[in-house]
């Protein structure tokens, strides 16, 4: 990957964390919004330097041109969002009967890596792989690890935790962002051979795992400052004039399958 193009990220993170759309944050360097994008996507040839200047001010940045800036600031931002991901994660799986290692490393003949989260539903016999993202840089690199920690996790919890697991799941666990689904929206077909399952399908099997699983959890976020960006479900609920109210028969009774039908597919999960 080119210098360019990992400046042009950072400053996307950048931006995304200060919660600025790329029109605000070109408003407030007195530059366009194409060339805001066009340092994001690293087309940075023909930029000036006093457009980086300004656009690095109006971030509250020391200078983009000098790149001093780039690993602690970003560093800091990419761990505390990817820790509250962790924890919120977390948090849900325990009331769920889940029993979370969140960071657990592992070393097999050399394969070294870590999980974000390994979790163990006892009753069941169930193993959970989780990788939380806050972006998704690199697409393949990103499946190919996925594919890795589910070749080798299972033997290594029994061996080494005593879990021994009848059901595998495999859940890459997004912000509810627009960006994110975009992103999976685009990339449609190699997503749904590599993670098929999608959100109601994962929350089904959280709640009660049954089969194996390979899927896509998009995590409505409550802490989205941390993310730098609102979660679309977070704006969404601002526009709805009340809850949901059951949907009712000819009769005129109240039709008890409505809300459920309704609630089902990106609801919060619970017990």
């Amino acid at each position: 990957m080119s210098d360019d193009v990992q400046v042009g990220r950072l400053v996307q993170s950048v931006r995304l964390a200060r919660n600025l759309r790329q029109e605000d944050l070109a408003t407030r360097a007195g530059v366009s919004r194409q060339s805001v994008s066009r340092l994001e996507r690293g087309l940075v040839d023909g930029m000036t330097v006093g457009s980086l200047r300004a656009i690095s001010r109006a971030m509250g940045m020391p200078s983009i041109a000098s790149l001093g800036w780039r690993t602690p600031e970003v560093d800091r931002l990419r761990d505390r969002a990817h820790a509250a991901m962790v924890e919120q994660v977390a948090s849900t799986l325990s009331p769920l009967g889940w029993a979370a290692a969140p960071e657990h490393s592992f070393n097999h003949y050399g394969e070294r890596g870590s999980v974000d989260i390994l979790a163990w539903h006892p009753s069941l016999s169930a193993l959970l792989i989780v990788e939380t993202k806050t972006r998704i840089w690199d697409l393949q690199d990103l499946l190919s690890t996925l594919d890795r920690k589910r070749r080798l996790l299972p033997n290594l919890a029994a061996a080494e935790l005593g879990w021994r697991s009848l059901l595998v799941g495999v859940v890459l666990v997004l912000p509810e962002l627009s960006t994110h689904r975009h992103v999976v929206a685009r990339h449609g077909a190699t997503f749904r051979a590599a993670l098929p399952d999608r959100q109601a399908t994962v929350h089904d099997w959280l709640r009660r795992p049954s089969g194996d699983l390979r899927g896509i959890w998009f995590l409505p976020i409550s802490h989205h400052d941390d993310i730098g960006q609102r979660s679309r479900r977070l704006r969404a609920s601002k526009r709805r004039p009340g809850p949901l109210r059951p949907a009712k028969t000819s009769s005129g009774k109240p039709n008890p399958d409505s809300r459920a039908g309704a609630a089902r597919d990106d609801g919060p999960l619970g017990p």
